[in-house]
């Protein structure tokens, strides 16, 4: 059924009821390729993405609800409180529980996705395809407040614990996707400086470029012995040998 055109009552209450509904688990389907037509999806990608939505999408709404904190509202008239994060943290748990029990029928590369999409802000995504599918109807990501939900939606679960939850291998060869939505690349922060150290492991990055985008990374991967800060100034020019600052911004790896 198309709720959109079986409500008549207006947008507004279509959207409420959207949200009734997705809170107890009746999501709209999304066509995860429209969204990001730049990207090349296979089906592990698209169950990975589907299993992280239905699982994401109704927890996060039922404590929104139960905080008062309209999403649909623009994110000056609702200023959120130090409980919200402590709820949506509590629930977090819920979240895995609920994708451990689904990870038990699926294969063990769509697990690996899984586990990569949620390091690097799997939840987020989901969630804002689904606010941009009820606000308009269409397959898209609604990025109106991205950064707030972000700091909202970013698990916080350390890679090994996640791994070991969703039987996950982190070492397995598989591929770690990034997923673009117009000229803008997702799936490109981490969850924590363990999970942005291992991403190097992986070969995913190189140390010293992670280190150019934050310094966080790199006080945190000099550390631990990856990178070297005269690696760092080597590619820092390499990379901008006329030594211009506002070539190479630095950017929030982190959440």
């Amino acid at each position: 059924m198309d709720i959109q055109k079986a409500i008549p009552q207006g947008h507004h209450q279509t959207q409420q009821l959207h949200r009734q509904y997705a809170a107890n688990a009746i999501l709209p389907e999304i066509n995860w390729q429209d969204i990001f037509q730049y990207s090349k999806l296979n089906n592990t990608h698209l169950q990975a993405l589907d299993a992280i939505y239905r699982s994401a999408v109704p927890l996060a709404l039922n404590i929104f609800d139960e905080l008062k904190f309209d999403v649909f509202a623009p994110a000056a008239f609702h200023p959120q409180g130090l409980g919200l994060f402590d709820k949506l943290a509590k629930q977090e748990q819920k979240l895995i529980d609920g994708l451990e029990s689904e990870c038990d029928c699926l294969s063990n590369e769509t697990r690996h996705q899984i586990w990569s999409m949620l390091l690097r802000g799997g939840a987020v995504l989901v969630f804002k395809a689904w606010l941009g599918k009820v606000k308009t109807g269409e397959n898209q990501l609604d990025i109106s407040q991205f950064d707030e939900l972000s700091d909202l939606l970013f698990i916080k679960t350390q890679p090994t614990e996640l791994a070991n939850r969703l039987h996950v291998n982190p070492q397995a060869n598989y591929e770690h996707i990034f997923l673009m939505h117009g000229t803008d690349i997702f799936l490109d922060r981490f969850n924590s400086l363990e999970t942005a150290a291992l991403f190097v492991d992986l070969g995913v990055y190189d140390a010293a470029f992670l280190s150019l985008r934050d310094d966080r990374v790199a006080s945190h991967l000099k550390a631990k012995g990856y990178v070297t800060q005269e690696q760092i100034d080597d590619l820092q020019c390499a990379l901008n040998p006329l030594n211009c600052d506002e070539l190479s911004p630095n950017q929030d790896c982190l959440v």
